[in-house]
């Protein structure tokens, strides 16, 4: 499953952990710079609060629908012709049905690996 660390861009990924806690050097920065400390713990929060609501949001898709929204969102970007090919693919490899990414009518998917 993907992680809310892995959706930010590079300075996020410099300044903040994957869990959304500020890295040290990154605070001490900003201390430096002039930020109260009540001004940082709130930027830090809001990053964790983002990190937490990332992943409710994957477990919630994947309570729903069996997929976290990350990879939904990402089958939702590739071409009909890609999620063909993928879906071709996992039934030659003999994939259960229901971990199939396109939906199938049971019948042509048992017609098409002959069981």
């Amino acid at each position: 499953m993907a992680r809310a660390y892995d959706t930010w861009d590079f300075l996020d990924r410099m300044n903040f952990n994957p869990d959304g806690s500020m890295k040290p050097k990154y605070k001490q920065r900003l201390l430096n710079k002039g930020m109260s400390s009540s001004d940082i713990a709130f930027v830090e929060g809001q990053k964790r609060n983002e990190v937490r609501l990332f992943e409710e949001r994957e477990q919630r898709y994947v309570e729903r629908y069996g997929i976290p929204f990350s990879e939904w969102e990402k089958q939702g970007r590739m071409s009909q012709a890609e999620l063909e090919s993928r879906q071709r693919k996992a039934i030659r490899n003999g994939e259960e049905i229901s971990s199939l990414p396109m939906d199938i009518d049971p019948d042509d998917y048992y017609d098409q690996v002959g069981s």
